[in-house]
């Protein structure tokens, strides 16, 4: 413990239900840690409240002296209590740059509007303008972010592709397509599928347990080895495939919670869905083999940790040019092909979107109605069979009455079924709403993917009509143009295939734990029954 004096030069005003202690110029402080570290010191004012201040904003009383310039700039803020933030890139697993997990407009956020732009799909458009995104359950959450497909399409490196300006092309794994007709193109399989665990989430703590955040524990199938990994490392992870694959539809992550995150159900919802993310990149064949998501599963060494992460983020194979990876059938697509195949796909994109989000819209409801309006009313029809009990008692004098028994038996029965009512929307509907969730995330991906490859196809035109063009140019561009257009057929047929696939065991899970919810009920109210017969 430090306990010297010191003055305070500037005002400070900290952040409210923080650690933080607001101080005013001129005040006497006493110092009680110096070891918090980041530029924050620990202190008490002269009322006794305890609290951090920055560290350049007092001078030891010896040296106090007025200030001759304005306050300097506050050192890092970060997350004293955990109610403000989740995770900080400031721990041994970064290099200098530092995250917030919450109010990042500049990050990536999964979270989807109830309402979407009407010409969210519009391929003629060509555009996709301020596709606003929100939860499904906006409690404590951060819920906002606009994204506009210019912002996207400048970074897409999309004309580096398409003209070839890429000159000094990495070493790379090729991946395959294969055309299995005129109008099926799939990504090559998988050659070993793997699964990941993801398991046994703990709370930890650092800067003294000034700051505490919750590991997630993964384990991949190919070796076996447990790696522990926050939130931001996923968050970290998810901007690295979203700029890389800008053509495959990433699925979202779990929603960023400001508040309640270290609650237990909370913790343990969260692993679910990161479970549900995991899933889906381990079964994608394009995202389960990149190198990226392998470092993110099976390093357990710092410095290694470090290298790796550097060499994704100055990964040359990104956005567009990732198709330079692709080895596509040589087979010339014809215009009226793609055209065709790409406006069905935006109608049946478009309305599995809608679909999907009005479903998760009633799973909502009824998962609330579940937890609230339903339980509060068989809790009322309990409570009021009860009272007609013990009104049947108070005819007998209090002595012991088969009817009386009887008749409060029914207000129990209604009572279990309330608490019934409650538990069962964790089992039923909430993993209902994950999965729709899930893919709302990804159906909502395929505005930018469409019109990437509408701008493609506009500038193989702006080529073909160009007098600046060789035949030999013109050709590598619609050589590259239909690399792109097979991705995206191939993307496509793999979201339908896994769609389907996980649609009906969703659906399999959900209809069976309903069967059992009413069996129960009809068991309760049998047995109840049988005290009348």
């Amino acid at each position: 413990m430090a306990l010297f004096k010191v003055q305070a030069l500037y005002d400070f005003v900290g952040e409210s239900n923080s650690a933080e202690l607001s101080i005013t110029a001129g005040e006497v402080l006493t110092v009680t840690r110096i070891d918090i570290g980041e530029g924050w010191w620990e202190g008490l004012n002269s009322r006794g409240k305890s609290g951090l201040f920055p560290e350049a904003y007092v001078v030891k009383m010896e040296e106090a002296a007025p200030p001759s310039m304005p306050p300097p700039a506050l050192p890092p803020q970060n997350d004293w209590t955990g109610a403000q933030q989740d995770d900080d890139w400031d721990d041994e697993w970064d290099n200098d740059d530092t995250y917030s997990e919450i109010a990042n407009n500049a990050q990536r956020e999964s979270h989807y509007t109830n309402e979407p732009n009407q010409n969210q799909f519009a391929y003629g458009s060509g555009q996709v303008d301020n596709i606003s995104e929100s939860s499904y359950n906006v409690d404590n959450r951060v819920t906002k972010k606009s994204l506009n497909i210019f912002s996207s399409y400048v970074k897409s490196g999309l004309e580096s592709y398409i003209f070839g300006t890429l000159k000094d092309i990495p070493s790379h794994t090729k991946i395959r397509i294969f055309r299995e007709n005129d109008n099926v193109f799939r990504w090559e399989l998988i050659p070993d599928p793997y699964t990941v665990q993801v398991t046994s989430p703990k709370k930890a703590s650092k800067m003294g347990g000034l700051k505490s955040f919750i590991a997630y524990q993964l384990t991949p199938s190919f070796t076996g080895i447990e790696v522990s990994r926050r939130y931001k490392h996923f968050d970290w992870l998810h901007d690295r495939l979203s700029e890389k694959f800008n053509i495959i539809a990433i699925p979202p992550l779990p929603d960023k919670q400001i508040s309640g995150r270290y609650e237990e159900h909370f913790i343990e919802h969260r692993r679910v869905q990161l479970q549900e993310f995991v899933n889906y990149v381990c079964r994608h064949p394009v995202l389960s083999t990149c190198d990226v998501w392998k470092h993110f599963l099976t390093c357990t060494n710092e410095k290694q940790w470090k290298e790796g992460k550097r060499k994704a983020e100055r990964d040359q194979l990104v956005g567009a040019n990732f198709c330079l990876c692709i080895e596509a059938p040589e087979k010339d697509l014809l215009a009226s092909t793609i055209e065709s195949k790409i406006e069905s796909s935006i109608s049946y994109i478009t309305q599995m979107d809608q679909c999907i989000k009005g479903l998760m819209q009633t799973a909502s409801d009824q998962q609330k109605k579940c937890e609230n309006l339903y339980k509060r009313e068989h809790t009322k029809v309990g409570e009021s069979f009860f009272q007609l009990g013990v009104a049947f008692e108070n005819r007998e004098g209090g002595l012991f009455s088969d009817l009386a028994t009887d008749v409060k038996k029914i207000g129990t029965t209604y009572i279990e079924i309330a608490k019934l009512c409650e538990d069962q929307a964790k089992i039923d509907w909430q993993p209902l709403t994950d999965k729709l969730y899930l893919y709302r995330g990804i159906t909502s991906s395929y505005p930018d993917i469409f019109s990437m490859q509408k701008h493609a196809e506009q500038k193989k035109k702006e080529c073909e009509r160009s007098t600046q063009f060789s035949h030999l140019q013109i050709t590598e561009v619609r050589k590259r143009t239909d690399v792109l257009t097979y991705s995206v057929f191939a993307e496509l047929d793999h979201f339908q295939t896994e769609m389907n696939t996980e649609f009906r065991s969703a659906m399999r899970s959900f209809l069976k734990e309903q069967v059992n919810y009413y069996k129960n009920i009809v068991s309760r109210l049998e047995d109840t029954l049988r005290k009348f017969e």
